[in-house]
């Protein structure tokens, strides 16, 4: 930039949301980030988003407080996108056009636990990073494959977000899709590559072309169940496994930690539960914004109140 810092702050200054503070908080945002903008304009632009921002933060921070909640909201690697912006670029569930989906009650033999972590269970890959890309649909997808891959066999293979992205021609790779066509494009492909053989390119925001390789695949499935909506089935689901789920995610932009229990909006983006606590009395998912987002890369979401749509769209793969 040939604009001065301090020209910058104080043609930006004219907002008095633009404090000292936001300014050297915004400094911090683009060092942790590692954020750069190509204008002296878009710097601007960029800085007055961010106050925007804090202050809904702030905002965000009080309410919760108010209903009794501990949830935390910060600055995240998001800061400096508009509401707008967010969601085009990273909530692009599109729900499947069907009418007829035949929905499972899942059951479970014996007591339901009161904690479950498939992470401790060795059931669950690292968190991923998706990038500047809409394609949580695949992610979701993948993570469940691997994770019921394990179940099946004993084996956690890292396996391939990238092939589905941009192999399954039903979905619209960085532009958004599902977990259910996702699914069925693994099974009419015949299978699923490793993440090393076929590793993710699309973090730039480009769904790229085909190049899967069957002879390099590693899981295949049989198909997928549609667990009947409803908190107490996804509870039992649990108890099996860790499931694909699809949610409202307009209040992650800015969560940094804690329960969530306040969650407005609707279904937008996919994820993968990994566990519940009922004496605590939270949902654990699991994202693939990195983990520099939230607690390590997951979120906690309070049970018995449906929050962000949690048990409304829930799938797992079938060996």
């Amino acid at each position: 930039m040939k604009t001065t810092f301090v020209a910058l702050v104080a043609a930006a200054s004219a907002s008095a949301l633009i404090t000292s503070e936001v300014t050297t908080a915004f400094s911090e945002f683009q060092k942790t980030h590692d954020k750069h903008y190509s204008t002296d304009d878009e710097w601007v632009k960029r800085l007055g988003i961010f106050a925007q921002n804090m202050e809904k933060v702030a905002q965000q921070n009080e309410d919760h407080k108010k209903i009794g909640g501990d949830a935390v909201f910060g600055v995240t690697k998001f800061s400096d996108l508009t509401a707008d912006e967010f969601k085009s670029m990273y909530l692009t569930y599109k729900p499947r056009n069907a009418t007829n989906i035949e929905y499972t009650v899942p059951v479970h033999t014996g007591t339901l636990a009161d904690s479950v972590n498939w992470y401790s269970k060795g059931a669950v890959t690292p968190v991923k990073d998706q990038g500047q890309c809409g394609s949580c649909w695949a992610f979701s997808a993948t993570e469940a494959i691997e994770s019921y891959s394990f179940l099946n066999d004993g084996k956690l293979h890292e396996l391939s977000p990238q092939q589905i992205n941009s192999c399954d021609k039903t979905d619209g790779g960085c532009n958004g899709g599902n977990t259910e066509t996702a699914y069925e494009y693994v099974q009419s492909a015949g299978g699923i590559e490793s993440e090393s053989s076929y590793p993710y390119t699309s973090g730039s925001g480009r769904t790229g072309t085909c190049k899967s390789d069957s002879s390099e695949y590693v899981v295949s499935i049989k198909g997928y169940k549609s667990v009947a909506r409803g908190e107490s089935n996804l509870q039992t689901a649990l108890n099996s496994g860790p499931v694909s789920i699809c949610v409202a995610a307009d209040a992650f932009q800015s969560y940094s930690s804690g329960i969530l229990k306040s969650c407005p909006g609707q279904i937008d983006h996919c994820v993968q539960a990994v566990g519940y606590d009922s004496t605590e009395n939270y949902w654990l998912v699991r994202n693939s914004w990195a983990t520099s987002w939230g607690e390590e890369g997951l979120i906690r979401i309070e049970m018995g109140k449906d929050l962000c749509h949690i048990a409304d769209d829930v799938t797992y793969p079938t060996f």
